[in-house]
């Protein structure tokens, strides 16, 4: 299984099945979820242990069990601790058979962003949760004809959703949407920049706001500095060479923007608490 956080442009699933189920424990490369934010639906499920996510910067904090929802186009992220999880990312477009059919007054709002459905559920929430942990366990291992299931579970879902009132008018005041939307913009820049020289200079001209000002919000939003989240997303991205692309020590750290081994060396060490050459014969080994 492969859960790459930050490159959420991807697609997820298949043109005609756009839904993806991803797992996460501590051995994956990507294991903290960075920020990020996505015009798909997301579902998190603690499997063990404990994780803090944060909704347009508002924390949740789950355990074992708990499933959170995640809105289109909400600014995410999440902090494992001797965590296993797991996720659902699916294309709410999928639920609609035509532009105009009965079915578009449900989900247009909740795609366009103008009714969310933020927020947990565990086990007290009866058939809802239940409907929900389902929808795990159909895309976890998929038996013949599950694609049906699916699609019955996610119509379930939504219908009770509604009918418990939890999908909501989106409330969110000015100010807090354009600083969303500012910390959205850096963030879509980095990703496709990290690798380049990246400089308070250059992320204030991308945002329009002073240096000062733009590291105050973009660390109220990530818990980061932009250097040390640049920096922390080229490490996460060097795991991902190593372990997916299969790339060697000096490969993946040129891939990510260092041009200095020994530097790259010990920015690794300060994010993962072993050295790059560690990191890659451990998982080597696995």
């Amino acid at each position: 299984m492969k859960y790459t956080a930050l490159h959420e442009k991807k697609r997820h699933g298949s043109a005609d099945f756009p839904i993806q189920y991803y797992f996460v424990n501590e051995a994956h490369p990507q294991y903290e979820m960075q920020p990020h934010w996505h015009r798909e639906f997301e579902m998190i499920r603690v499997i063990s242990g404990s994780f803090h996510v944060f909704l347009n910067n508002v924390e949740y904090d789950m355990r074992q069990g708990d499933i959170a929802l995640v809105s289109c186009g909400v600014l995410h992220r999440g902090e494992p601790e001797n965590c296993v999880y797991e996720c659902l990312v699916f294309d709410l477009s999928m639920l609609r058979r035509r532009r105009d059919d009965a079915l578009t007054d449900y989900f247009l709002p909740l795609m366009n962003g103008t009714r969310t459905a933020n927020g947990l559920l565990s086990g007290d929430h009866g058939m809802l949760y239940v409907t929900a942990a389902s929808l795990f366990a159909l895309m976890q291992e998929p038996a013949p004809y599950y694609e049906m299931a699916v699609y019955g579970g996610l119509y379930h879902l939504f219908s009770l959703l509604y009918g418990e009132g939890r999908i909501a008018e989106t409330e969110q005041n000015r100010r807090t949407g354009r600083q969303n939307e500012t910390v959205i913009t850096l963030l879509d820049w980095i990703e496709t920049h990290y690798a380049e020289e990246v400089t308070l200079e250059r992320l204030a001209a991308v945002s329009g706001l002073n240096e000062k000002y733009l590291c105050r919000l973009f660390k109220e939003f990530t818990d980061r500095t932009p250097i040390d989240y640049v920096n922390h997303l080229r490490i996460e991205n060097a795991c991902h060479e190593m372990v997916v692309n299969h790339c060697t020590v000096t490969e993946a750290a040129f891939e990510v923007g260092f041009n200095d081994l020994s530097y790259f060396s010990r920015t690794f060490k300060k994010y993962k608490g072993v050295t790059p050459k560690a990191y890659r014969q451990a998982v080597q080994r696995r």
